[in-house]
């Protein structure tokens, strides 16, 4: 079955960004111990995070305090990065301090440099689908405020010859079943346009008849199409175009004790999406 493919972790660049990240760390460190000493650094590192404290502390008192307190407050938070700046002028360290704090910043750069993915790092292989003859999508209209009704999905989905449900009062319990029967009646796709927890019940039964899935990005938080870097807001811009499409794609089949999840793709359970990959969204998942 066709997995998630990650593309190169550690390259060369990546790698000598990591050591220059190190060396700048170990230079942070080791600038003001080579010129101030180890006591005036142990003074450096309390002063200054004393002042941070106060001017934090200051801050928050100036936020959710009254007058005349909040006055006062604010009074400090200006005071207190003053006070440090002060104290390290005449203790002659403003410039070890300077040294290290852009050292510091280096070193932070540096690192994010070598943990950054190319957007070409993580690719989800596609292989040749077989455009749906009886797509079937379970629709909930109460889901993400209404977007069921919003964006006209049930007319949308139905014009491209899907089979649409809606789910109610006296069918909401009866999702399981209602997709069961739709295999059984013969449905080559199956859908759901509602939260992860609908999602996830359709997509058991998806992976357990073998039938291609279809996540269509009604819901609240729609956490999968979340974490898949897919768009949240209009579910019409690439779900109604799959009952069309010519490529698949999938992902790793999880579940925990029978139970399917769509809350990280990690642990979904297998999913595709017939829609082809266009300039805006990654090919695959929706």
């Amino acid at each position: 079955m066709p997995e998630t493919v990650i593309g190169e972790d550690a390259t060369p660049g990546r790698r000598w960004w990591a050591r220059a990240a190190f060396a700048f760390a170990f230079l942070t460190v080791v600038v003001p111990l080579l010129f101030a000493g180890v006591l005036s650094t142990m003074g450096i590192l309390l002063i200054g995070i004393g002042g941070a404290v106060v001017c934090v502390a200051a801050l928050y008192w100036f936020l959710a305090g009254r007058a005349p307190l909040r006055w006062v407050a604010l009074a400090v938070a200006v005071l207190a990065p003053l006070t440090v700046f002060v104290f390290f002028v005449r203790a002659n360290l403003l410039a070890v301090v300077i040294a290290s704090l852009i050292l510091a910043g280096i070193a932070t750069a540096c690192g994010r440099a070598a943990l950054r993915r190319r957007k070409s790092a993580e690719v989800m292989l596609e292989i040749p689908a077989t455009p749906p003859s009886h797509p079937f999508l379970i629709m909930n209209p109460r889901s993400g405020g209404g977007k069921v009704t919003k964006f006209d999905l049930q007319h949308k989905a139905e014009k491209l010859g899907a089979e649409v449900i809606l789910l109610d009062e006296t069918n909401f319990a009866d999702v399981d079943e209602l997709a069961r029967r739709a295999v059984m009646d013969g449905a080559d796709l199956l859908g759901v346009a509602g939260g992860d927890g609908t999602q996830a019940r359709v997509a058991a039964i998806a992976a357990e008849t073998r039938v291609p899935f279809m996540v269509i990005s009604a819901g609240t938080r729609n956490h999968f199409a979340m974490d898949l870097g897919l768009d949240r807001d209009d579910p019409v811009r690439c779900s109604m175009r799959s009952a069309t499409g010519s490529t698949s794609a999938s992902i790793s089949d999880g579940s925990t004790d029978g139970h399917s999840s769509t809350t990280r793709p990690s642990v979904c359970t297998r999913k595709w999406c017939v829609a082809p990959p266009t300039a805006t969204t990654r090919p695959g998942l929706y």
